[in-house]
């Protein structure tokens, strides 16, 4: 299969063209600012929204900036340094959640976050980070709930449906937003999460990661000492997270440059893929080349040869839908787009379960209740209204997810079908090798 490093322009030609800039100057073989520099303040001030939304302002930062607008360079630089105060906050809250949980005699691993230093990112206090990501054993949630409530946590409202987690935990107290998404002082969540790859969710069952629990490990990272994924583990985690949120419609972009840095770093590691061949078995390793793709699409990482002969490994459905789709994922986070569903149902292989996942794609179950932020939300992004009546924000609410689901379930058909006629001597959907 061939394995592209494409422009943004290349790959999502709708995106915005500030959006197209950084993308483009984040690159890891041929990083290009010069798009950035030829931005105004305008696009900057919608680019840098985006940024802290997509989790990229602090990889931004880290780019040179001359050239950029003063006003632009002082706003990231302090997102820098508040995002430095905001780990030692981090730091602190893990140590009194996790004494809590030990003192409960209830085991946990630490999945996300500051654990993706500095494979993935070089320092943990250059990467955002909102909550805290707790794995436990199913049988052990209930317990680990009560201890963390024993210390002031509250459980809030959340979807349990395609959640990894239970509902989030939060511990508030008189802090109030201030529209800092790096705020030093801004407390931090903590999510319970029951499983590892969500089976019932997506009607994908991938034995192996029950054995992450298994081979975990205890690392230190800037003097915190915490137990976590192994190695091996760590890298399909994230490549199982990427894979999750593209069924589910999600943003990935700063999962998949991580990846994409960790790959790149990795590209002479023998010893590191001959361990992930043996670990890992080869049903799990195509599931973690569909990230592997996205990674060297996007910012253009090299690949340990076994982590390109992984991607020439997948079926001939999905290498299809990748060399077609592969902007999608980017095109999402800007107006509703289904295309992933055609790569869900090619992993599916049950009749009745791919029937569920199109039913579920083309009729959405969710619908945010009255009076809930997410009425007033559109693709991650608050809409402001003139009209303070909660009701008639409602209505419009309802009208405008119907219209864009609408829009985006008709495309999602039409692109399909094309995509099969023009695959018509392909067999039916398969599972990966």
């Amino acid at each position: 299969m061939k394995l592209p490093s494409l422009t943004t322009r290349e790959i999502a030609p709708r995106i915005p063209s500030e959006v197209a800039a950084v993308l483009a100057a984040l690159h890891l073989s041929d990083p290009d600012t010069s798009l950035l520099k030829a931005l105004g303040d305008r696009e900057w001030s919608r680019l840098l929204e985006f940024c802290n939304t997509a989790h990229l302002t602090l990889p931004l930062a880290q780019l040179a900036t001359d050239g950029f607008p003063d006003w632009v360079v002082d706003r990231v630089m302090a997102n820098l340094v508040d995002n430095a105060f905001r780990f030692e906050n981090i730091k602190a809250t893990y140590r009194e959640a996790a004494k809590a949980l030990n003192d409960a005699k209830v085991e946990h691993i630490v999945i996300k976050g500051f654990t993706q230093a500095p494979n993935y990112v070089a320092d943990p206090r250059l990467r955002a980070q909102s909550d805290l990501d707790f794995f436990c054993p199913p049988g052990c949630i209930d317990d680990a709930r009560a201890a963390l409530e024993a210390i002031g946590y509250k459980s809030c409202d959340g979807n349990k449906a395609i959640a990894d987690h239970t509902a989030a935990l939060d511990r508030l107290g008189n802090w109030q937003w201030r529209g800092n998404p790096f705020d030093p002082e801004m407390p931090l969540g903590i999510d319970l999460h029951f499983c590892l790859w969500n089976e019932r969710a997506s009607l994908i069952r991938i034995p192996e990661v029950e054995l992450f629990w298994e081979r975990r490990t205890t690392r230190v990272v800037d003097g915190l000492l915490f137990p976590c994924l192994s190695p091996v583990d760590h890298l399909g985690y994230l490549a199982l997270h990427i894979l999750r949120n593209i069924f589910l419609y999600d943003w990935i972009v700063h999962h998949v440059r991580e990846l994409a840095i960790f790959l790149d770093s990795h590209a002479d590691d023998d010893a590191f893929w001959q361990s992930w061949c043996e670990i890992h078995g080869p049903s799990l390793r195509s599931f973690e080349a569909i990230a592997f793709y996205y990674a060297r699409a996007w910012f253009g990482c090299r690949l340990h040869h076994q982590a390109a002969q992984e991607i020439a490994n997948l079926g001939v459905i999905q290498q299809s839908w990748l060399q077609r789709f592969s902007g999608s994922p980017l095109d999402v986070m800007f107006r509703q787009n289904k295309d992933s569903v055609w790569l869900h149902l090619s992993f599916v292989s049950l009749r009745w379960d791919r029937r569920k996942v199109l039913t579920r794609c083309l009729i959405p179950p969710r619908i945010a209740p009255i009076g809930t932020p997410s009425v007033n939300m559109r693709n991650k992004r608050l809409v402001t209204s003139n009209d303070s009546n909660p009701l008639r924000q409602y209505v419009a609410y309802l009208i405008s997810r119907s219209a864009a689901h609408g829009r985006a379930s008709f495309t999602t058909l039409a692109r399909g079908l094309a995509w099969r006629l023009s695959q018509r001597r392909l067999p039916s959907y398969q599972t990966a090798k």
